[in-house]
């Protein structure tokens, strides 16, 4: 083979690699699956007041609403769970979709209890 030849092999050697390896794209954020803590707590607590009257004030029900999302976030809901109470019309489908949170999970959700008091 001539030197040219050779030559411009290796130019187009170069050129295949740099061309197949060129930048990687971008790492893609898994997707979360299923409703987002975020949705769940807003429509299981806006179901929740659903028909209140008089209606809790709107400070009242943004505070429960970010009460269950930061408790759904940092607790670590499941899938199933954050489906449930994203679909959830009564009282009674909270209560059966309590069933997909853990005992931990409900604990921590549960409104602290207040000493018993004796008189």
């Amino acid at each position: 083979m001539g030197s040219a030849k050779i030559h411009f092999m290796r130019w187009f050697a170069i050129a295949v690699m740099m061309c197949a390896c060129g930048p990687s794209p971008e790492p893609q954020t898994p997707k979360a699956e299923g409703p987002t803590c975020k949705s769940a707590a807003e429509h299981m607590i806006d179901e929740l007041v659903a028909g209140k009257d008089p209606r809790p004030p709107d400070e009242a029900i943004n505070g429960q609403i970010a009460l269950v999302r930061d408790h759904c976030e940092k607790d670590g809901w499941s899938v199933a769970a954050r489906a449930c109470f994203s679909k959830m019309k009564t009282l009674d489908d909270a209560d059966q979709c309590g069933t997909y949170l853990t005992a931990g999970q409900q604990t921590a959700l549960s409104p602290p209890q207040e000493p018993a008091t004796t008189e």
